[in-house]
């Protein structure tokens, strides 16, 4: 069953995405970067829709924001994904568990911290 709200909901979730993700340098390639790594699995669209979901002026949702828990669950995706991967790299057949994980993406959350306070113009 389509419901008009769940439409507004995916469109905020991926302009959060893009605000989260997006860097300047090249941005058509950021955006499929973000849909690739994100967006395809949270949004469950294609890409020409996720396109279409970042034009603003498109779409009124003025009036709606995203709860502060799925604002911080999309600040935690990159350094989950980096989490998975070095676990992935470290155990190349081997399974991890919630504990491992969690602890390996403290030690992201921790290293971008220190850069961060190393390079204060730096985006970790």
């Amino acid at each position: 069953m389509y419901v008009p709200d769940h439409l507004k909901w995916r469109i905020l979730l991926a302009q959060e995405l893009k605000r989260f993700y997006f860097e300047r340098e090249n941005a058509h390639r950021n955006c499929k970067r973000i849909f690739e790594l994100y967006g395809r699995y949270l949004l469950g669209t294609t890409y020409d829709t996720f396109l279409s979901y970042l034009n603003q002026l498109k779409y009124e949702i003025g009036n709606l924001k995203l709860p502060s828990y799925v604002t911080a669950a999309i600040g935690l995706l990159e350094p989950l994904r980096i989490a998975s991967e070095r676990l992935r790299c470290r155990k190349a057949n081997g399974t991890w568990n919630l504990v491992e994980l969690t602890e390996e993406a403290l030690s992201v959350l921790r290293e971008r911290s220190a850069a961060s306070r190393n390079y204060p113009n730096r985006i970790a």
